[in-house]
């Protein structure tokens, strides 16, 4: 166990490690400072996946309430020096446990909260709790819900979902794809719900569905960033009137199978044009997804990157992001983080589920029809049609900052009211 002298609080700026920089506290004073405990198992530095991301946005929202907030981390992703200094510089108080969970997969590839839950983690939250005296329990994912239990009512308990998982494994089936990691049954699910005062949904539909099935405790807290790059041309980009210039495309996201599957079919819908040197730019793939880029062999125009420690700078050097989904689930950050980088991307309807209800740029029924505008549409006229979707990534980011905006302004009145916070100044 250890402590940092480091007290953060307010609306954070993203460092170049991914963890958010401290800021100046408003009108709650440290030594009446709530304090809270987040639990999670995902690897907070570098923050190179969707669920890390999400990890830290909720940190920045307890701090902008006026939290003190500490880390259980359950070290189920690594740990080691690099790791540890972020993580002793983003918290007021760090523990680390080591993972002794089963994670035992049942028949139908069914989990169980019993097999998935680390019942060695109770003993570290309430040394925790002795020591700082929570007011907030906030926990990731629904096998680490049982840990709520271990608090009194005085404790407010919140369960970040990050997706719904009951029947997850038949959703894999149903695109030919074999079940992998969690998936459980509705009764398994609703039971992790009713351990938490609030369970927050990423998306509108999942918050609807949580509710359909009796919830009354779900809120819709969306994913995003804000906003760190206007949308403007890449200087080396194509210009007006300009015939032939190479597009620069960038695809970034993880190496989980609904990617490497959404990049195959984008590369297969490619083929035909690229047999035929119709394929004016190059797709720039990155993050751990490159891994599978890599192992579809020499494929022209495919450009496989790896991982990313700007990217700020790997969005400022590509004409358009890519999100070709072919499927999954929860909320596609790989869709929104373009946005606030000033990038605009074109996605799938898979691609946007979630955001439907924002999205001004075009949407495709399949990378195939994603392909096609491409190489027929807006490589002919490159200039003018990146401009068009400039304007349409600018008016989908201002549309979903918004929504989000009003969303967190819901979660922080509930967290306001439950745990007594006095106004912000």
């Amino acid at each position: 166990m250890a402590t940092s002298p480091t007290l953060m609080a307010g609306t954070p700026r993203p460092r170049p490690d991914g963890l958010p920089q401290p800021v100046a506290q408003t009108s709650i004073t440290a030594a009446t400072r709530p304090r809270v405990l987040l639990v999670c198992f995902n690897r907070l530095a570098p923050a190179d996946q969707g669920n890390s991301r999400r990890v830290l946005q909720l940190l920045s929202i307890y701090r902008s309430a006026g939290c003190e907030v500490d880390l259980l981390y359950h070290a189920d992703e690594g740990h080691d020096l690099g790791l540890s200094q972020a993580m002793h510089a983003a918290f007021a108080l760090v523990r680390v446990v080591p993972s002794h969970a089963s994670k035992r997969v049942g028949a139908d590839h069914i989990c169980h909260l019993a097999d998935w839950y680390d019942p060695l983690l109770a003993a570290a939250a309430l040394e925790m709790h002795g020591l700082r005296g929570y007011r907030a329990v906030h926990v990731n994912y629904i096998w680490y819900a049982p840990l709520l239990q271990c608090f009194g009512p005085e404790v407010a308990k919140v369960l970040d979902s990050h997706d719904v998982f009951a029947d997850r494994a038949t959703k894999h089936q149903e695109a030919g794809l074999p079940p992998a990691w969690f998936s459980t049954t509705q009764e398994e699910e609703d039971r992790a719900f009713a351990m938490a005062d609030v369970v927050l949904a990423i998306q509108r539909e999942e918050a609807r569905e949580m509710a359909a099935r009796g919830h009354r405790h779900i809120l819709y807290l969306p994913w995003t960033e804000t906003a760190m790059r206007e949308f403007v041309a890449r200087p080396d980009g194509p210009h007006e009137g300009e015939v032939g210039h190479l597009l620069t495309l960038g695809y970034l996201g993880s190496s989980n199978m609904w990617n490497a599957r959404s990049l195959q079919a984008l590369v297969q819908a490619l083929a035909p044009f690229a047999r035929s040197r119709q394929v004016p730019f190059q797709i720039i793939v990155a993050g751990s997804l490159a891994w599978h880029a890599m192992k579809l062999g020499n494929i022209p125009g495919l450009v496989p990157h790896g991982f990313v420690n700007d990217l700020p700078g790997f969005y400022a050097s590509v004409d358009l992001a890519l999100n070709p989904m072919v499927g999954g689930t929860g909320l596609k950050i790989k869709t929104v983080e373009p946005l606030a980088y000033g990038c605009p991307v074109l996605a799938t309807q898979a691609g946007i589920h979630g955001l439907s209800q924002v999205w001004q740029l075009p949407v495709f029924e399949s990378p195939a029809e994603m392909a096609e505008f491409l190489v027929m549409e807006l490589a002919p006229r490159a200039a003018e049609g990146l401009g068009r979707l400039r304007e349409q990534a600018f008016r989908t980011r201002v549309a979903w900052q918004a929504e989000c905006d009003r969303q967190v302004g819901q979660f922080m009145r509930w967290l306001s009211h439950r745990l007594r916070l006095p106004a912000q100044a």
